[in-house]
């Protein structure tokens, strides 16, 4: 018996779609490595941390999304926590002095935003709660922290972020209901 193997025939698109995410990925890992020697080199603030997580933010949400948790409230969360961290290190850095503002404000759009996602289509996006669940406690304790170490007039935006979180977090257990405690513990099964 003679067996024809026969492959499919790869379209020139998907080609040339690999070809330019090959070059794009060369030439993201020589800004990754050519930016800290640079840093180095002239001296100064630490501005390429910046660079840096700009590239995994550009990396990670534009040029290769996940491939298994693809959905709209994740990758929405992963953008608020990249842009976050992102302002974080930029005020740390390079401009001090704005970030215990303006991070939290960030976050609690973030929370809003993400709660509509959730309760527009409950049945569908109880499945993708983890990573709400986990902004939920990335807001709480960071409220919890900043509250505790600045005793300045800026705890506003803090206590309205941990306020968020608290109340999308009651809402989340009131409409769920036992749901709520089986997917929890869907998500951190041993």
């Amino acid at each position: 018996m003679k067996i024809k193997i026969t492959y499919p025939y790869v379209e020139k698109r998907k080609l040339k779609r690999q070809k330019f995410f090959s070059m794009v990925r060369w030439l993201f890992l020589f800004a990754a490595m050519i930016c800290p020697i640079l840093n180095i080199v002239i001296g100064g603030a630490a501005w390429s941390l910046v660079v840096l997580m700009s590239l995994y933010t550009a990396w990670t949400l534009i040029l290769s999304p996940d491939l298994v948790e693809y959905n709209r409230i994740s990758q929405f969360i992963k953008a608020i926590i990249c842009t976050c961290l992102l302002l974080t290190l930029i005020d740390v850095f390079l401009a001090p002095g704005w970030a215990i503002e303006v991070v939290p404000m960030v976050c609690f759009g973030g929370l809003v935003v993400s709660g509509l996602m959730f309760f527009t289509d409950i049945e569908k996006q109880k499945q993708n709660m983890l990573p709400m669940l986990l902004l939920i406690i990335f807001a709480i304790v960071g409220a919890v922290i900043g509250l505790g170490v600045w005793h300045e007039e800026s705890g506003w935006a803090l206590a309205v972020m941990g306020g968020s979180a608290l109340l999308l977090l009651s809402a989340c257990v009131v409409t769920l209901g036992n749901d709520f405690i089986r997917e929890v513990k869907r998500r951190f099964h041993t």
